[in-house]
């Protein structure tokens, strides 16, 4: 049986454009900050950094970073205590002890490269980034797949049902798909086949991550399926892991954003050349922008998502047939005081003038003018206290970023906090039922934010029991191995398929 991704390896790989990043379209970062280990909220103002401006600052310092290191290590070796033997002093000859030559030389050997580099602001270049520490996914006992058995065979019509019917409401016509006798086999020659795609690729790092690196959403799919694949008991077959799909386990955001919103040449042909018309499959994507990009212009975009009616898109970005919250690093429950003995009624940390034009900016308005109707504290703006202040909230206004998506909404999840989620055309609600039947929080457009809060805010009850429910749900809902939890329980049908639901492809991709 043929590998595919190891997880040190599928961890390794370059994630997710960050739907909610203050640079939207600007040039993608090269390399990360070291230095700074401070984790950048999303909406922070960094000033954006061209690829230009980096290549040439890393020219102008280069010889300023040499000449540091090497003062470093001089002034290493006359302080660092080096095992219990002391180092001789250079005397004014240069001459100095053999043994002190050799216990210097491996002590600066066993230097961390963190605390090597951290002497230097200038970014390092993409070849010399540090690998990351080898993941670790946690819990794996949330995916119950070495006893789970896929509970219908391929000629069953009910083994594909829910699949064609979520992929016909974006093209209605679409014929029934088969499942391959070869499914094991052609599972592993198609992630077999892309992986040459993926040699050298590392997560995302740099201020279009806000200072993450991962891992990602997809790597976390990646890693974790590919682990419950290699680890899987005699008798498992592919569908009692993915139910009626053939995964496509790719990093396709990990390539997209580095090669400046591109794939490299090849990449997608090869994808379409491996691909069987009459098969199904299952791709997750954190992109805004889709697998595929948005460029109006065709021939800027080599295929587009409705070119594949047979690849089901579970999506975090915005644009798929199944929206998955949209993850970054987690965040800690907050203690908070009971809802109504909270200081502001509403709030928003972050940008204004991030995602699409206007929105912001009506939903301030909006709210701060209802606050002063109802004599309610509202507060808008932006500080390094945005924790203290969501916590401080009753109502959390969550608007959407670039993409269709927030990474805010999942913070506020994870903390215990209910999210009034601020969408323009096309609301993109991870686990549907759940929003729209009122149990985890509230949706609206900017325009129609007043009367969302004093609707919200006419049941206090209904407040307190959902805020109740947030904080019960976090592991299993808003915590990766949840998500992926969540992932596995709709291909499998597993504990009645979970809380994701389908929608019809949006007719624009952000």
């Amino acid at each position: 049986m043929s590998q595919l991704y190891s997880v040190p390896d599928v961890f390794g790989l370059r994630v997710d454009d960050l739907e909610d990043s203050e640079e939207g379209e600007e040039q993608p970062l090269v390399g990360s900050e070291p230095n700074k280990p401070k984790v950048n909220r999303v909406d922070d103002d960094d000033d954006v950094t061209t690829v230009d401006e980096w290549l040439n600052g890393c020219l102008r310092n280069t010889c300023f970073l040499l000449a540091g290191m090497f003062c470093g290590v001089v002034v290493l070796a006359a302080v660092l205590d080096t095992g219990g033997l002391e180092l001789t002093q250079l005397s004014l000859s240069g001459k100095h002890s053999s043994a002190a030559t050799s216990t210097t030389a491996v002590n600066l050997g066993n230097l961390r490269a963190s605390e090597t580099l951290s002497a230097s602001a200038t970014p390092i270049p993409k070849a010399t980034l540090p690998e990351l520490p080898e993941f670790r996914p946690g819990r794996l006992d949330l995916v119950s797949a070495g006893e789970y058995r896929y509970p219908y065979d391929p000629g069953q019509g009910a083994f594909n049902a829910k699949a064609m019917e979520c992929l016909r409401q974006t093209t209605p016509e679409l014929e029934r798909l088969e499942y391959p006798d070869d499914a094991e086999e052609h599972f592993e020659e198609l992630n077999r086949t892309m992986s040459k795609f993926t040699k050298g690729v590392k997560p995302l790092c740099g201020k279009i991550s806000a200072g993450f690196c991962g891992p990602w959403l997809e790597n976390h799919w990646i890693g974790h399926f590919s682990t419950l694949w290699r680890n899987r008991k005699n008798g498992t077959r592919l569908r009692d892991l993915f139910g009626p799909y053939i995964p496509i386990l790719f990093p396709f955001l990990d390539i997209y954003i580095p090669n400046f919103y591109r794939y490299p040449k090849g990449q997608l042909e090869t994808l379409n050349r491996t691909m069987r018309p009459n098969v199904l499959y299952l791709a997750v994507s954190q992109c805004d922008d889709g697998i595929f990009g948005h460029s109006p212009k065709r021939d800027l975009v080599k295929f587009r998502q409705t070119d594949f009616p047979n690849m089901l898109v579970m999506s975090a970005g915005g644009y798929g047939h199944v929206p998955l919250p949209l993850f970054k690093q987690e965040e800690d429950p907050v203690p908070a005081a009971p809802i109504m003995d909270r200081t502001y009624a509403a709030s928003f940390m972050g940008s204004l003038d991030h995602g699409p034009k206007g929105l912001r900016i009506g939903m301030k308005k909006n709210s701060e003018d209802w606050g002063k109707a109802r004599g309610k504290q509202v507060r808008i703006g932006r500080g390094t206290d945005w924790k203290e202040v969501m916590g401080n909230t009753s109502l959390n206004l969550s608007p959407r970023g670039f993409g269709r998506n927030s990474y805010r909404t999942v913070e506020l999840f994870q903390m215990g906090l209910i999210p009034i989620y601020v969408h323009d055309k096309v609301p993109w609600l991870f686990y549907k039922d759940l929003w729209i039947e009122e149990k985890i929080g509230f949706f609206s457009t900017a325009e129609a934010l007043g009367r969302t809060l004093d609707h919200a805010f006419s049941d206090i009850p209904k407040l307190l029991e959902m805020e109740r429910r947030i904080r019960a749900m976090r592991e299993t809902h808003f915590t990766p191995l949840g998500i992926l939890d969540q992932i596995s329980k709709f291909m499998t049908e597993r504990d009645g398929g979970g809380d994701l639901r389908c929608q019809a492809l949006p007719d624009s991709v952000l």
